[in-house]
């Protein structure tokens, strides 16, 4: 209910229903937003009325400029929480292509996507594109512009994990369609994703001098505090790692090289706000101290952890009443690792599994690379 109730709330805002109305001119050729500090102003501000306003586009993120758009056309942009409106002259204000473009800065290239075998009944194949829209996808893009709106669709519907929230999406050439089943019956049981804060992060770190290995990318997307990573800096390939699951969480052994080895502490405690959090510790013990405490476990299918994982288990007792006992043993491993300015990614091989975490105990994250 926490979970439903936190979405509800979100959607509200989205569509202003809490919200006092936001500032205008005399004229209304200017409408002003202190929740972000921009103003929306002619002519791109009767596009912004006339087609949804803040349940649409949500909130601008930026002033109006000029701007360079997919390397072939320059001129007046206003970026959006959803979208990007773009002011052509003769031709009018038009939505940008953010689906296609966050698609294509993830390196996924969707003109060769595995199209659907069949159409069911419920659903149109657009064969401009060779995809299906179903349900309640299909019913939404009829519903709220179509076409013009959204654009054709450039994948089929698949799960995604966006920040705290797994479901069903589906993109379309302009926009990020998401199903939340939970709010079935509502008027949010279809959101539409937030586009330019993807696209926008993407771009920022595709300015750094340092580039994310292609393993990474996807992985990057579905964090929600990347913004907080900085730039990418050292990556380290095949770096060997460990992990050892805790009734409350998990550690991480990684070698650095000459960063040292480090041991990343996952706590899972339902009674600590927040209920996630990590802590990381240097690897200290070396061979030749002893291997293990000789602690006798509680019960069955429980371990005493050892080596690095045991030395940080046994010497920090907080850590250890946080984390409980261990319930399998230590799985060496290897991956690959990137550092960033104020944070860190790892992929490990076998687990086939991404863990970021980011500049405070709190900001952690743990996804898989590929959809």
């Amino acid at each position: 209910m926490h979970r439903i109730a936190s979405i509800v709330a979100m959607a509200l805002i989205a569509f202003g229903a809490t919200l006092p109305p936001p500032t205008a001119s005399a004229d209304l050729q200017e409408r002003c937003f202190p929740e972000t500090g921009y103003c929306i102003r002619e002519p791109i501000l009767d596009y912004w009325e006339r087609n949804g306003g803040l349940a649409v586009f949500g909130y601008p993120i930026s002033d109006l400029h000029d701007e360079v758009v997919e390397g072939s056309w320059y001129g007046p942009v206003q970026w959006f929480e959803r979208d990007r409106l773009e002011f052509h002259g003769p031709d009018g204000v038009l939505a940008g292509r953010l689906g296609a473009k966050l698609l294509h800065l993830r390196g996924e290239n969707w003109i060769f996507g595995q199209r659907p075998r069949e159409t069911p009944p419920s659903c149109r194949l657009f064969t401009e594109t060779g995809y299906n829209v179903c349900e309640p996808f299909l019913s939404y893009w009829r519903n709220n512009g179509g076409l013009e709106r959204f654009g054709y669709p450039i994948t089929q519907p698949r799960t995604e994990t966006i920040g705290d929230w797994t479901g069903t999406v589906q993109y379309f050439e302009r926009r990020r369609m998401e199903h939340h089943p939970e709010l079935a019956g509502t008027p949010y049981e279809v959101l539409l994703g937030l586009l330019s804060h993807d696209v926008r992060s993407y771009e920022a770190i595709y300015s750094c001098p340092e580039r994310l290995p292609g393993i990474l990318t996807i992985a990057y997307s579905r964090i929600s505090f990347r913004n907080m990573l900085g730039c990418p800096t050292t990556r380290l390939d095949a770096a060997p790692m460990a992990r050892q699951r805790f009734v409350n969480g998990e550690m991480i052994w990684v070698d650095l090289g000459a960063r040292g080895k480090r041991i990343y502490v996952i706590i899972s405690d339902a009674d600590h706000d927040p209920s996630f959090y990590y802590r990381v510790f240097a690897d200290t013990w070396s061979e030749g101290q002893p291997v293990s405490g000789g602690w006798t476990p509680p019960g069955p299918g429980l371990y005493e952890p050892v080596r690095g994982f045991g030395k940080v288990w046994r010497e920090n007792p907080d850590v250890r009443e946080a984390i409980g006992w261990a319930w399998e043993t230590e799985q060496t491993d290897h991956g690959t690792v990137q550092l960033f300015e104020s944070g860190v990614l790892m992929y490990m091989d076998l687990k086939g599994w991404v863990y970021g975490f980011g500049p405070d105990q709190t900001h952690i994250a743990s996804t898989p690379p590929t959809f």
